[in-house]
């Protein structure tokens, strides 16, 4: 243990690709340590958006206290600043109540402002320049992101309309680039373990396929013609939710349907492999054998 940890709130960090088995897995690593677990997720925060995001159940969860699942209805926006404010409580709650932490998740963005303590105290929103922005073509506001803020504008698509109006939004309110506002960080104020699962891209494809095929056994389609009035919400933008609107609307058929879920699930499991490795963070990787692996680690990180 250095000078720099001694002291600080421990915190065990699982995450890796979708469908790689993360939640399983810190299901085991919290009976270990007698610890609760924080989601780091950004769709399922969610209520009602349970089986397209792959959402542990309460009989799954066998016990163990979760926290930051179903927090908030569809029809609301949730940030990565708002979880980096919840996710502060929770880790307080938990460590108050004489439990460990354990924090489970594939949404990197989540966990990389958590453990850096991005500000963004300065990044309030605009409805009114937000309105003048909408009415702007995707293309022209993309052009215009990458004159003020490139570096943003290269961790968006070019079709991610939210994320760009959200990025020019904070420029035009702040006169500060929101890549700018995210590396104005201090100290991490906690001593962590990350890891990060992985395994060969056949494998993590076919946990995919699996995945997507037993989403429509487990009732997909019904959960979105429950959810289907929050179309135009940011919630049902998610994989699996979006597709499933349109094959709902009649724009692809329900083969055109899974095989789209699964291509998009992959095109995402790929995005978070190379958002990990970009990590400035101090990580392990493991990509085989995960619990036992995984529990020598959690061993040695409690008893130094």
């Amino acid at each position: 243990m250095t000078k720099q940890t001694i002291g600080k709130q421990k915190l065990f960090i699982i995450t890796g690709p979708t469908a790689i088995g993360k939640s399983s897995l810190s299901i085991e690593v919290a009976k270990q340590i007698d610890a609760e677990i924080i989601s780091c997720d950004s769709m399922q925060v969610y209520r009602g958006l349970d089986i397209g995001t792959g959402k542990i159940t309460k009989n799954e969860m066998h016990g163990v206290r979760h926290h930051l699942i179903d927090i908030v209805d569809p029809s609301e926006e949730y940030s990565v600043a708002r979880f980096v404010e919840d996710s502060k409580k929770a880790i307080e709650d938990i460590s108050r109540r004489g439990k460990k932490v354990v924090l489970c998740g594939g949404t990197g963005l989540y966990i990389n402002a958590l453990l850096n303590n991005y500000n963004f105290a300065s990044a309030q929103k605009s409805i009114k320049t937000r309105e003048v922005l909408s009415k702007r073509p995707t293309e022209e506001l993309y052009q215009e992101l990458l004159m003020v803020d490139d570096y943003s504008a290269k961790k968006i698509s070019k079709n991610d309309r939210k994320r760009i109006i959200r990025a020019l939004e904070i420029f035009y309110e702040t006169s500060e680039k929101k890549s700018e506002i995210a590396t104005k960080s201090s100290e991490c104020k906690y001593d962590y373990r990350l890891i990060v699962l992985s395994k060969n891209r056949e494998l993590i494809y076919g946990g995919i396929g699996k995945r997507v095929d037993q989403f429509f056994e487990d009732g997909l389609l019904d959960e979105v013609k429950r959810l289907i009035k929050f179309c135009d919400f940011q919630s049902m933008q998610a994989i699996g939710y979006k597709e499933t609107v349109q094959h709902l609307n009649g724009l692809i058929s329900f083969d055109e349907l899974k095989e789209k879920i699964k291509q998009n699930s992959r095109r995402y499991a790929k995005r978070q492999l190379t958002y990990f490795r970009g990590m400035k963070t101090e990580k392990i990787w493991i990509e085989d054998n995960f619990l036992p692996v995984m529990r020598g680690i959690v061993s040695d990180f409690y008893e130094k």
